[in-house]
C-alpha cells in the first residue's frame, strides 16, 4: 500500500521550502505527498483523505478542525511554526499544555533540546509522541542544500534589514486590535498582549527613523528591508525617498541571508538563521523593550551596537573585513544556542521530520482510532458543515457575495503555484546522488475520495512517472 501524506503549508515565503525538503524525502520513501495551502485545508484534507496530516500547530482555534480530521482515521502530527519561541520555553509548553483534547496527536516534531525539556517538564504529551527533529527549513543553510539557493539582486552587495511587527503592523488584518485579540485566542494573558502590541507599535516606528539614518550613513550601499511575512509594508514606504532603499518581500528569507553583506534586526529570529549561514547579525537593541524581548530570540547570537555610531562602525567593519574575528565565548555561545534551540546545523532536520512520519504511519492503531472515534466530542461547527455540503467552488463563491475581494487578499497572500514548488524540487533533484528524481504530479481523482471539496490549489510530489 502507498501511503498518502497531506502537508500543511502556513506562508510561502517562510514555509514552502522547508515542507517541500519533506515532501521530496517522503517521496523518495514511496509516500505520496499532497502540499496543501493553509486556507484550503478544511476542503482538501478531507477530499483526499490521507493516511497522516502534518499540520503547522495545535491551538486552541484549530483543535475542532484537527478532531475533524481523526473523526476520518486520519493521523495527525504537527511541525510547528514556533519551535524556538522566545526565551521562555516553559511559557510556550504551558500554552501548548492548556489544550483541551491536544491528546488527539499522534506526533509532534520539537525543534530542539530545550523545547523537548520544556515538553517533558510540563507533561504537554507522553514521551512517545514527541521527538527532537529540528526544524527542516534550516536545513537550507547547510550543504548541500545552501549550495542550490539562487543568488538575489544579481550578486550586488548590500545590507539586509529583517523587520518582526505582524502584531503592531499586520499585514492580513485590519489593525493592531485584531492581533491583539489573537494573541489572547492562542492563550496570552490579556495584560501581556496589550504590552506587547503597544511596544510592538512604537518599536515599528523606531526602527523606521534607524533605517532612514542608516540609508543616510551607506548612500552607496542597497538597503534591503524585508518584512515579517504577516507584516504590511505599507509604513515603510516613507524610507521609498532614499534611493539606496528597497523593499522586498519574494523568495525565502534564507536566499537573501546567503547573498546579503551584513543582518539588522530586531528580535528577529533570522538572526539564528544568518549565524547557521555564516552572515553576522547585528540587533538595533537601543529601541528594545523588556515585553518584546520575552518573545524573542536570546541576543547572544547577534551584536548588540549601543547607538547609530557603534553601529555604522560595526559595518563597516563587517562590509570591510567580510569576515569578523569573533570571541570565543561568542563562538561558543552561538553553537550552544544552535544545538539547544534547533538541535544540529547538518541539514537532516526534513529527513528526520520525514522518517519520524513514516514510522508513524507504519503503527498500526486502526483499534486504538476506533476507540477514540467512540469517545471523541467532536461538535462540527455551522461553516464547517456548509464547506462540506457546498464544496469548495460554491462556498467560496458564497463567502465572497458576503465578504467582497477583501476577503480573497489574505488567500492569495499565502498561495503557492505548481510552479513555485517544481522550481524547489528541481533544485533538490540536482543534490542527489542517484538516478531516483521526484516530480510534481497533477492531481486526478483518483487521488480524491471527495472531488467537489477539492480546491485544485494543492500540489503533489511524488516518485511516479
Amino acid at each position: 500500500m502507498k501511503y498518502k501524506v497531506c502537508l500543511i503549508v502556513d506562508n510561502p515565503l517562510r514555509d514552502l521550502e522547508g515542507i517541500t525538503l519533506i515532501a521530496w524525502h517522503l517521496a523518495k520513501q514511496n509516500i505520496s505527498c499532497f502540499i496543501v495551502p493553509m486556507y484550503c485545508q478544511a476542503f482538501d484534507v478531507l477530499s483526499i483523505k490521507p493516511d497522516l496530516i502534518l499540520v503547522n500547530y495545535i491551538r486552541p482555534n484549530n483543535v475542532n478542525l484537527l478532531m475533524r480530521y481523526k473523526k476520518e482515521n486520519i493521523k495527525i502530527a504537527v511541525l510547528d511554526t514556533e519551535g524556538s519561541p522566545g526565551n521562555d520555553m516553559d511559557y510556550f509548553a504551558k500554552l501548548i499544555s492548556k489544550i483541551k483534547h491536544r491528546n488527539i496527536l499522534d506526533l509532534y516534531c520539537l525543534w530542539g533540546n530545550d523545547q523537548y525539556e520544556a515538553f517533558k517538564k510540563n507533561n504537554v504529551f507522553k514521551n512517545d509522541i514527541i521527538t527532537i527533529t529540528g526544524c527542516p527549513r534550516y536545513d537550507f543553510c547547510s550543504e548541500p542544500y545552501s549550495k542550490t539557493l539562487p543568488k538575489v539582486l544579481d550578486g550586488s552587495n548590500f545590507i539586509l534589514i529583517n523587520t518582526t511587527f505582524p502584531i503592531g503592523n499586520p499585514k492580513f488584518t485590519k489593525n493592531h486590535k485584531f492581533e491583539e485579540q489573537a494573541m489572547i485566542d492562542m492563550g496570552h494573558n490579556k495584560i501581556f498582549a496589550k504590552q506587547y502590541t503597544k511596544d510592538s507599535i512604537e518599536a515599528c516606528k523606531k526602527m523606521i527613523e534607524a533605517v532612514s539614518n542608516i540609508c543616510k550613513m551607506f548612500p552607496q550601499t542597497k538597503i534591503i528591508l524585508r518584512p515579517h511575512p504577516f507584516e504590511s509594508p505599507e509604513p515603510y514606504k516613507t524610507l521609498n525617498s532614499y534611493n539606496n532603499f528597497e523593499i522586498r518581500q519574494e523568495g525565502s528569507v534564507i536566499e537573501w541571508l546567503n547573498s546579503c553583506d551584513v543582518l539588522l534586526h530586531l528580535n528577529c529570529q533570522t538572526a539564528i538563521e544568518a549565524v547557521m549561514i555564516n552572515k553576522e547579525p547585528v540587533s538595533i537593541e537601543w529601541i528594545n523593550t523588556p515585553t518584546l524581548k520575552s518573545q524573542a530570540p536570546p541576543e547572544i547570537v547577534s551584536h548588540t551596537p549601543k547607538n547609530l555610531k557603534e553601529l555604522k562602525a560595526l559595518i563597516h567593519s563587517i562590509i570591510n573585513t567580510k569576515k569578523l574575528l569573533l570571541k570565543k565565548d561568542l563562538i561558543k555561545s552561538r553553537e550552544a544556542l544552535i544545538r539547544s534551540r534547533l538541535f544540529s546545523n547538518d541539514g537532516n532536520s526534513s529527513l528526520r521530520v520525514s522518517d519520524a512520519i513514516n514510522k508513524i504511519l507504519k503503527l498500526n492503531t486502526n483499534q486504538i482510532e476506533c476507540n477514540f472515534n467512540k469517545t471523541i466530542k467532536y461538535k462540527k461547527s455551522l461553516k464547517q458543515t456548509l464547506r462540506e455540503i457546498l464544496g469548495y467552488n460554491l462556498f467560496h463563491k458564497v463567502r465572497k457575495i458576503i465578504q467582497g475581494n477583501k476577503s480573497e487578499f489574505r488567500r492569495k497572500e499565502k498561495s503557492f503555484s505548481n510552479s513555485d514548488v517544481s522550481k524547489i524540487i528541481t533544485r533538490l533533484n540536482q543534490t542527489t546522488i542517484n538516478k531516483q528524481l521526484i516530480t510534481v504530479f497533477p492531481i486526478n481523482t483518483k487521488d480524491l475520495s471527495i472531488p467537489r471539496l477539492f480546491s485544485n490549489q494543492t500540489i503533489k510530489v511524488t516518485n511516479e512517472k
